[in-house]
């Protein structure tokens, strides 16, 4: 059974996901984000994934902000996690778009608390919706989120005016 939860738009770039059987406390000025949050399955290890989120940049461990959409002018987005009781684990980010499985980027885990983000270099032609699978090593899904990837709003976006072209004889003297 799948849930929808809330989590923290800060997360940005890392994997960051919800506790797998509920909601995530949003902290004080944070704002709300649905994502996909996997029972646990019995033979899955004690830890979970306490946070996760898609964002644009990942500072100091941290997501920047959360995302659930982005503009084709921007060609860059990272997945944040925040696993919890996992130590001696690997994770893995699975990329995945139009049913293909883009890109998988695995992590050791290493402590009790432990933070990670992937990047994903986007093509901009390479509309719709992407997800982010959070894997264990025996193939078990711990969490998943989405955001939309779409075409910039050209409406707003000044059109360039082809530049005047140069006379084809100019002699300088």
């Amino acid at each position: 059974m799948i849930r929808r939860s809330v989590f923290a738009a800060a997360l940005v770039g890392t994997l960051v996901s919800m506790p797998a059987a509920g909601v995530a406390e949003l902290e004080p000025g944070q704002d709300e984000a649905a994502a996909e949050v996997v029972e646990p399955e019995a033979s899955l290890p004690a830890g979970h994934v306490a946070r996760s989120a898609f964002t644009r940049r990942v500072v100091d461990r941290e997501p920047s902000d959360a995302i659930d959409r982005l503009a084709n002018d921007e060609v860059e987005v990272s997945y944040f996690t925040e696993i919890r009781d996992m130590a001696g684990h690997t994770v893995t980010h699975r990329w995945e778009w139009g049913g293909q499985v883009m890109a998988e980027v695995p992590f050791e885990v290493a402590g009790p608390r432990w933070r990670v983000h992937s990047t994903k270099r986007l093509d901009p032609s390479w509309l719709g919706e992407w997800t982010v699978s959070v894997v264990d090593s025996e193939g078990h899904t711990l969490a998943r989120s989405s955001f939309t990837y779409t075409a910039a709003d050209t409406a707003e976006a000044p059109v360039a005016e082809p530049a005047p072209a140069a006379p084809a004889d100019l002699s300088v003297e």
